[in-house]
């Protein structure tokens, strides 16, 4: 019984890995190709909105760390930066959230297919997780 529901629970995740990856790489491509004439002034506009101490990292994920600009842009929204900032950055709550209320005001209606581009992504980490504790008991 255990290893059936591993083994559908292992071909449900791997389809959802696929399908969220292939549906994340072309969005990212479709909003990277899109916004590509504003992108100087994204990046400018979303470091303007970091904390004054965090600035200049911040300006240096979105051009250098980063793989795509974009995602640079996004990262005070993925989930597990909250407290890479919070614990590691020194920055207060209220810091966080206002530089993710202005980043949501300055990304506009491209704001929600970053997000569910975003989240979609990290399904692989959700998979992960659910295996590694299934294969544990």
């Amino acid at each position: 019984m255990t290893d059936k529901v591993i083994w559908m629970i292992d071909v449900i995740n791997i389809l959802m890995l696929t399908i969220g990856m292939l549906i994340t790489i072309f969005l990212t491509i479709y909003l990277v190709v899109k916004n590509r004439k504003v992108k100087k002034e994204l990046i400018k506009k979303v470091a303007d909105c970091a904390p004054p101490v965090f600035r200049e990292r911040a300006i240096n994920s979105m051009r250098n760390v980063a793989h795509n600009w974009l995602i640079g842009t996004m990262f005070p929204l993925i989930w597990f930066m909250y407290p890479i900032l919070r614990l590691l950055c020194s920055l207060s709550n209220v810091e966080i959230i206002t530089w993710r209320k202005n980043i949501r005001m300055t990304l506009g209606s491209i704001y929600s297919l970053c997000v569910f581009s975003l989240n979609l992504s990290s399904v692989g980490g959700i998979y992960l997780v659910a295996r590694y504790l299934l294969s544990s008991s």
